[in-house]
C-alpha cells in the first residue's frame, strides 16, 4: 500500500470511529435516542431533587427510578441527583422546560410560575387534612392543573405528599399573627407565600430552599416555614428552636417531566413511568406520616419548643389571610378553590 492510500484508509477509519461514538452517545442522555417499548437500546435519564439523599422524599425519587429500571429490565435507567446538585427547584424546572433535564421533584411554590392554576391548590389554610388534600390531587382537579404544564413544555407526572407547612424561628413562640409581626421569614419564591406572610404581618424573604439554613444562621432571616421532616433532617432546628403547628399550607410536591423527553417516549414507556411514579407516591404517603412523628419526637428530645395553636388562635390566622384569596386569585383559580373546598363536605 502506497503512502497516499495508507493515509486515506486511516482517515476513513477515524471518521468511522467518530460516527460510531456519536451514535452510541445518542442512545443515552436527556431524552435522546429511541425509547420504544421493547427496544434494546438503553436510555439514561436524570431526576433532580433539592433534598438530601436520606430525606423520605429523596427515597421516593429513588424508588421511582429503581422501579422504572426494574419494569424495563434495565433498558431505561433514571439517575438520581440530590441536595440541589443540579440547581435549585426553579432552575431544574427551567432545565426540564428546555429539554436539558428529564425529571425534577419540586414544590408547588416553585412550579406555579410555570402553571399559574397551581396557585389554586396551595392557598393558605385551604385543606382540612391530608385526606382532603389527596381528594383534590388524585381526582379531576389535580389532572386539570397538571394539564396546564404542557403549555410550558412540561408534563405533570405525579403528586407527592408535601407534609403540612408550619412556622419556625429563633426569636419567640408564635400564638397569634401579632407574634409574627416583623419577623423575617424565608418563603419559597411564590407569590402565594409572599402574600401569606404580608397578610400575617411578617416580612417575607423569598429564597431557594437550599439557602434556608445559612440565611437563618447569618440573620438574613429570623426563621422559615416548612414541614417537620425538613425541619429536623435539614438541621433547621439547629438555628431556629421555636416551632409552631399552624398547618398553614399543604403545598403539593410533584414530579415533573420534560415534554421534549415525554413526546419521544412510546405510550408503553410513558405508562411504565406513570405507574412507577404512582407506586412511589403511595409508598411515600405512608412513610411520610411515620417520618413526621419520628422527627417531632427528635425535636422534643433536642429541647425544641413545639407550640400547638388552640382553635381560637388558629381562627386569628385564618381570618388574617382570608383577603388573599380574592386579591391574588383570578376567577378561574377561585373556581378551583371552591371545588376543592366542596370536597371537604
Amino acid at each position: 500500500m502506497d503512502k497516499k492510500n495508507f493515509l486515506f484508509g486511516a482517515v476513513v477509519c477515524i471518521l468511522a470511529a467518530v460516527l460510531a461514538a456519536g451514535c452510541n452517545k445518542s442512545k443515552s442522555g436527556s431524552g435522546e435516542g429511541s425509547a420504544a417499548a421493547g427496544s434494546e437500546q438503553k436510555l439514561v435519564l436524570r431526576i433532580a431533587n433539592s433534598h438530601n439523599p436520606e430525606h423520605v422524599t429523596s427515597q421516593a425519587c429513588q424508588r421511582f427510578a429503581d422501579t422504572v429500571k426494574e419494569k424495563t429490565n434495565g433498558r431505561i435507567e433514571i439517575q438520581t441527583f440530590f441536595a440541589g446538585q443540579l440547581g435549585d427547584e426553579r432552575s431544574t424546572i427551567q432545565q426540564c422546560q428546555l429539554g436539558g433535564l428529564d425529571f425534577t421533584r419540586v414544590s408547588s411554590g416553585a412550579s406555579a410560575e410555570f402553571a399559574p392554576l397551581m396557585n389554586a391548590l396551595q392557598m393558605p389554610y385551604e385543606y382540612e387534612n391530608v385526606d382532603h388534600l389527596f381528594k383534590a390531587l388524585d381526582g379531576e382537579i389535580g389532572k386539570e392543573v397538571f394539564e396546564t404544564f404542557k403549555q410550558n413544555n412540561l408534563v405533570g407526572i405525579e403528586y407527592i405528599h408535601p407534609g403540612s407547612r408550619n412556622f419556625f424561628n429563633n426569636k419567640r413562640e408564635i400564638h397569634s399573627p401579632a407574634d409574627i409581626k416583623g419577623l423575617r421569614i424565608r418563603v419559597s419564591e411564590s407569590q402565594v407565600m409572599i402574600s401569606l406572610m404580608e397578610a400575617l404581618g411578617g416580612v417575607p424573604v423569598p429564597l431557594p430552599f437550599n439557602d434556608t439554613y445559612s440565611a437563618i444562621q447569618t440573620s438574613v432571616c429570623d426563621g422559615a416555614e416548612n414541614n417537620m421532616t425538613s425541619y429536623i433532617e435539614m438541621s433547621f432546628d439547629e438555628v431556629a428552636q421555636y416551632w409552631t403547628y399552624d398547618n398553614h399550607s399543604f403545598m403539593p410536591d410533584m414530579i415533573l417531566a420534560s415534554k421534549t423527553l415525554w413526546d419521544k417516549l412510546s405510550p408503553a414507556d410513558q405508562q411504565i413511568i406513570l405507574d412507577a411514579a404512582q407506586e412511589a407516591s403511595i409508598w411515600h404517603r405512608n412513610e411520610w406520616e411515620a417520618s413526621e412523628e419520628k422527627n417531632a419526637q427528635i425535636a422534643l428530645q433536642r429541647g425544641r419548643i413545639l407550640t400547638r395553636l388552640t382553635p381560637d388562635e388558629l381562627a386569628q390566622f385564618q381570618a388574617a389571610v382570608a383577603p388573599v384569596y380574592s386579591t391574588l386569585l383570578n376567577s378561574e383559580q377561585q373556581e378551583i378553590v371552591r371545588r376543592v373546598q366542596a370536597l371537604a363536605q
